[in-house]
């Protein structure tokens, strides 16, 4: 087995290594094609991902980006924190939520910014411990979606 390492995923290679683990969490990400496309485009945009592999399989991913805002300032915002199910409770997601504090400390931010899904209890156990605050709510207006 190799050893844990966490790297920068950028590679079209890389990316679709990653598709299962964001599967799992993405699960309307259906197009393996479609997903390498919307990451690309992202990419363009400044999200970074970061991984941790274990025998060249991608079995945890963190997807960030940087954003000046007028109420919080200098803010690294995690879009995308995955484990893949079979490797929860390995302290990986901990992992990757500490690494990308320490990115955000060395890029000089003010807070570190996330939303997750109301159910996810698992994953507010992991930001609670890591010292992250409720502070807000996230509220969305889908324009896709038919009126009434």
């Amino acid at each position: 087995m190799e050893s844990l390492q966490i790297r920068k995923i950028d590679s079209i290679f890389d990316i679709e290594n990653a598709y299962p683990a964001f599967l799992e969490l993405r699960p309307h990400l259906t197009d393996k094609k479609v997903f390498v496309q919307m990451v690309l485009q992202q990419i363009s945009e400044g999200y970074c991902i970061h991984a941790i592999c274990l025998d060249k399989e991608t079995i945890a991913c963190i997807g960030f980006r940087f954003f000046h805002m007028l109420a919080w300032g200098k803010i690294l915002y995690i879009d995308d924190l995955i484990t893949k199910r079979d490797f929860h409770g390995h302290g990986y997601g901990d992992k990757l939520l500490k690494h990308v504090i320490q990115i955000a400390k060395e890029e000089n931010c003010d807070q570190v910014h996330l939303d997750t899904g109301y159910l996810r209890h698992a994953a507010h156990f992991v930001y609670l411990r890591n010292a992250f605050e409720l502070n807000c709510h996230h509220l969305a207006l889908n324009l896709r979606s038919k009126p009434n």
